[in-house]
């Protein structure tokens, strides 16, 4: 469970979110990979090395880093998002291609490419492999969304063994189904709007609205994928644009608070409690990236300025204490 929203500000700021909804605790944070980082791949114990430093939420996991969202240097800012019963993966490496597990694909996307135009170019030579995360024990069945500084949002979904790019022309994404059944899935919703709907003649009966909002009657309320694709799509289309980065990031935030679930709300079957861990934005222009815990409203963010893209280490950056009011007199 995650959902991901893509937007452009009127000052042509590009701007993506994820909500990160799972239910085994990740505790991440905000975490900066730099130039020339040398990481080992499970599959083969390949190593590559990245080319560009880039900063997004993640942790430490065995030995290596997990990274599930981010932005490198060059503008270019990916997602992943479960996808569960569609992903194919292989269960073999092969020689003379680039074979990563599913769960580093961003670091080699974010370490390797400057835009998904070269992403695209390289896809014929991604192999993805069925491994297990470190901890989890799991194979995570993912998708991507990614986006750069042309605008362009696309979506990876590795549902056969040769690996394309689907255009995202809706900006949004969750989980399962894949993106045409959501896409297709909006026109059941073409009634739903934000202006009041006009009173009802019944007979010599004036059937007047209750109050504000009748416009949003039969907007999905609950938590699955496609309930969530439709709600973030209608509020993405329709709140007021923002001017600048600033509010881009506010506009993200409310849009999310739709979607964002809160413990106790989605429990599996397994009695597991699914919750939103964190929600986390990535700014291609300024190559920002804001991030907010469950239980902490502030929003910290974190730049790849020059002083930080000189490190040659990883940073795992600490956050401030959880719980925090600003007390007015």
């Amino acid at each position: 469970m995650c959902t991901g929203v893509f937007t452009k500000t009127k000052d042509g700021t590009y701007l993506l979110s994820r909500t990160m909804d799972f239910v085994f605790p990740l505790e991440p944070s905000p975490l900066f990979i730099p130039r020339g980082f040398e990481w080992q791949a499970a599959v083969k114990k390949a190593s590559f090395n990245t080319q560009f430093g880039f900063v997004g939420a993640g942790r430490l996991l065995g030995d290596t880093y997990f990274v599930a969202d981010g932005v490198n240097e060059k503008g270019l800012s990916v997602a992943e998002l479960y996808l569960p019963g569609e992903v194919y993966y292989a269960e073999h490496p092969i020689n003379n291609k680039v074979n990563v597990a599913p769960h580093e694909l961003i670091l080699w996307l974010l370490g390797t490419c400057a835009t998904i135009e070269e992403v695209e170019g390289k896809l014929a030579d991604l192999h993805i492999v069925s491994a297990m995360i470190p901890e989890l024990n799991i194979v995570t069945p993912l998708h991507w969304i990614l986006t750069d500084l042309t605008g362009r949002c696309v979506v990876i979904e590795p549902t056969e063994e040769d690996l394309s790019i689907k255009e995202n022309k809706i900006g949004v994404m969750t989980n399962t189904p894949c993106l045409e059944w959501h896409i297709e899935n909006l026109r059941n919703y073409l009634h739903v709007r934000p202006k009041q709907y006009e009173p009802v003649r019944f007979g010599e009966y004036i059937a007047n609205p209750f109050s504000q909002g009748t416009g949003t009657t039969g907007l999905p309320g609950g938590f699955t994928p496609p309930e969530r694709f439709v709600r973030a799509a209608f509020f993405k289309e329709h709140i007021e644009e923002a001017e600048n980065e600033e509010q881009g990031v506010y506009n993200h935030y409310h849009i999310l608070s739709t979607v964002r679930i809160p413990k106790g709300i989605v429990v599996t079957a397994a009695d597991t409690v699914d919750y939103s861990q964190y929600v986390g934005t990535m700014c291609n222009n300024s190559k920002t990236y804001y991030y907010s815990a469950y239980d902490q409203h502030d929003i910290v963010k974190v730049t790849l300025t020059e002083e930080l893209l000189a490190r040659t280490t990883p940073k795992q950056f600490e956050l401030a204490a959880k719980f925090k009011v600003h007390a007015i007199e």
